[in-house]
């Protein structure tokens, strides 16, 4: 029993013996001239859990303690997903401390360290967000420092490894580190000025190229713009990745993605453009256009499988990539070829810009220079955008001609259209001449007809006037033969006295036949003056004469038509009324428009209200200064205010069809205004009568 007891007991004391011993060897700090060095394969050990992800707080239990496998000479992790823990044992033989620091490659590295009963955690990694580092955060080197003859344990947890990913630990001396990397580095190195001055250079062709797609429209300056700035985006990516993504690290693999992308499909753009393939090569114009469609798929395969660490979906989708890379850069070359056959300038200036960039991997090879491939690709965007600038030139030379062409072809159809417009107007005048001709005579035929139709109304007036004084003509002439007979018997009988008396009465009927005889000639010429023609020329009238008489005419023609129409007619006639230089034919026929309008209106009103209504109507002339004042009122049925403004234009005319031609007040209108400088004025109310103001100069 005793023996069992002490086997027990001494069992109990080697497993701590035992745990302590699986750790693997302690690596010491040594000092020499190395900045970084990697733990030795006997200093470090892993465990792989797979797709499994362990916490650190699992990882320290027995249950994998146990499992940590000892490193080899490499160790490597290929087409599998591997979530990998390190674990070592750091010793400090110095006598006083001693900086260190952890050196993290990867994307998201977690440290812990053992330190007085107790674990101390470290993040680092390219993904680590920039305020969440650290240590040296720029370097992504966790520092720690190790008291003197201290020694500590250490679990490195690498998350994720893929890729043919190398895992062995490795220690920095931080004081060397800071030395290398800060104190003896200038403000700004050679590398910062080349990047500077390339990327402001690219950023210039950029703009420049974009002023020419402005000028000029052509589609390859835009897409070349497009290709420059993600190739500036490219070269400049860890700039944007320290100043634009520095705490939204997970966004950065989609700056870098998209940018890459892009840069491939505007590449692929810019050579169908620039080379014009629609036109020479409409088949591989097409093939090209899908290859960027299915660019842009595989890219996005490609960043979806590099996210999700999916290893040989990764292979398949590059593989078939590949095959599309080969199949573009074969038809690429033979397309050149062809071109550079058919002396294509634009072909020669492209073999001459990408040569020199496709063949700067080797000479890297060869010129240990960081900036060969970035320099020949200067060159290339140079010699581009130097084509590109004549291409542009070449370009404003051929609209510059055609602008030329369509000006001087402008000018000739110009010239052209100016003789047949000349034709033209001349044909037009002909014709305006014509119309102008027949509308003259149709013109001068209304307005004869007018005073034809006027004269007409007035024909039973006259007629009525010209028989009263042929009435006393032919009464005293029968007077007179007999008073002649009997004078003839009184002197035949010697009776003188009486033969005197006789001879007396004779004189006073021949002076009444001769005063009947010139008052029927003075209305014979009255209306000749109307019938015929005007003369236009002005004369002194004394317009209380010309207004009586074209009164009675006007009401006689009326009520030669209607026996049973009786007006009152009222002259109100200033006397002393000076005569007025007019056309008295043409005022005339102002008077008798409107005396025929005004007892027509007078008629209509009595037809409405019947036997108890007394036509009225009444002229009246006043002298105003150095005007005359003719007003004609009458109490007909007035002038609606719908209509008031029409009653002046050609052919309008409120009477039925066939009783008036719409002629009389326009005509009356430009006789009044236009050849007199006169006025019309209209006062009307419907119902209650109108009455028509005209105003002549004297003079």
């Amino acid at each position: 029993m005793k023996k069992i007891l002490l086997f027990l007991s001494l069992l109990l004391f080697a497993l701590p013996a035992f745990s302590q011993q699986s750790w693997p060897e302690a690596f010491v700090i040594k000092t020499d001239s190395l900045i970084y060095q990697d733990l030795n394969d006997n200093n470090w050990q892993y465990i792989n859990s797979g797709e499994k992800i362990i916490t650190f707080k699992d990882i320290i239990t027995p249950k994998y303690t146990k499992r940590f496998l000892p490193a080899k000479r490499t160790v490597s992790f290929q087409n599998q997903k591997s979530h990998i823990w390190l674990r070592y044992r750091l010793k400090n033989n110095y006598p006083h401390a001693k900086i260190i620091s952890f050196t993290s490659i990867r994307d998201n590295e977690h440290i812990y360290i053992s330190n007085k009963d107790k674990w101390l955690h470290f993040k680092s990694g390219d993904m680590i967000p920039w305020s969440k580092r650290d240590g040296i955060k720029g370097l992504n080197q966790v520092t720690y420092t190790l008291a003197a003859n201290e020694e500590v344990l250490v679990y490195a947890d690498l998350g994720e490894v893929v890729f043919y990913t190398g895992v062995t630990p490795g220690i920095g001396d931080y004081l060397k580190i800071i030395k290398t990397k800060y104190l003896e580095q200038p403000t700004y190195t050679t590398d910062d000025i080349l990047s500077f001055g390339f990327f402001g250079f690219i950023l210039f062709a950029v703009i420049f190229n974009l002023f020419f797609y402005y000028v000029n429209r052509e589609k390859v300056y835009l897409v070349y713009s497009f290709l420059l700035l993600f190739s500036a985006l490219l070269l400049a990516m860890e700039v944007f990745s320290s100043l634009l993504f520095a705490e939204n690290r997970e966004a950065y693999p989609f700056f870098i993605g998209i940018t890459i992308l892009g840069f491939i499909i505007m590449f692929i753009h810019t050579i169908r453009y620039f080379f014009r393939i629609s036109i020479h090569f409409p088949n591989w114009d097409r093939f090209l256009i899908y290859s960027s469609v299915l660019i842009g798929i595989i890219g996005i395969l490609i960043f979806v499988g590099y996210i999700m660490h999916e290893v040989l979906f990764l292979i398949i989708v590059c593989g078939f990539s590949v095959l599309i890379v080969l199949a573009f850069l074969v038809a690429s070359i033979v397309m050149i070829i062809s071109l550079l056959r058919k002396k294509d300038k634009e072909a020669r200036i492209f073999v001459i810009a990408a040569v020199p960039f496709l063949v700067s991997p080797i000479i890297a090879v060869i010129v240990q220079w960081d900036w060969i491939v970035t320099t020949f690709g200067m060159w290339t965007i140079l010699v581009l955008s130097w084509g590109m600038f004549a291409r542009f030139k070449s370009l404003q030379i051929a609209n510059a001609r055609v602008a030329l062409e369509k000006e001087e072809e402008r000018t000739r159809l110009i010239a052209a259209q100016k003789v047949e417009l000349e034709q033209q107007v001349a044909d037009r005048t002909a014709e305006l001449q014509n119309s102008i001709e027949e509308l003259k005579l149709t013109q001068n035929q209304l307005i004869q007809s007018e005073k034809m139709a006027s004269l007409g109304e007035l024909t039973a007036g006259i007629a009525h006037e010209i028989q009263n004084p042929l009435n006393f003509v032919n009464n005293f002439s029968d007077v007179s033969v007999e008073l002649l007979q009997e004078l003839k018997e009184e002197l035949e009988k010697g009776d003188v006295e009486e033969a005197t008396a006789i001879a007396d009465d004779v004189i006073g009927n021949l002076e009444k036949i001769a005063h009947h005889g010139r008052r029927a000639d003075g209305i014979v010429k009255g209306m000749l003056q109307h019938s015929r023609a005007s003369s236009g020329q002005k004369e002194l009238t004394d317009i209380n004469t010309l207004s009586d008489e074209y009164l009675r005419l006007a009401y006689h023609g009326l009520r030669a038509k209607d026996k049973s129409f009786n007006a009152e007619l009222i002259t109100h006639f200033e006397e002393n009324l000076p005569k007025a230089t007019v056309v008295p034919q043409d005022l005339g026929r102002v008077l008798l428009n409107l005396f025929t309008n005004a007892f027509y209106a007078t008629q209509q009103q009595k037809n409405i209200e019947g036997e108890g209504f007394k036509p009225t109507v009444s002229i009246t002339t006043i002298a105003t200064g150095n005007s005359i004042e003719i007003r004609v009122k009458d109490n007909g049925t007035g002038i609606p205010d719908a209509i008031k403004d029409k009653i002046l234009q050609p052919f309008f005319t409120t009477k039925p069809t066939g009783e008036g031609t719409g002629l009389g007040l326009s005509l009356s209108y430009d006789i009044v205004v236009k050849a007199h400088g006169g006025t019309i004025d209209i006062m009307s109310a419907e119902g209650k009568g109108s009455e028509f103001i005209i105003t002549i100069p004297v003079g």
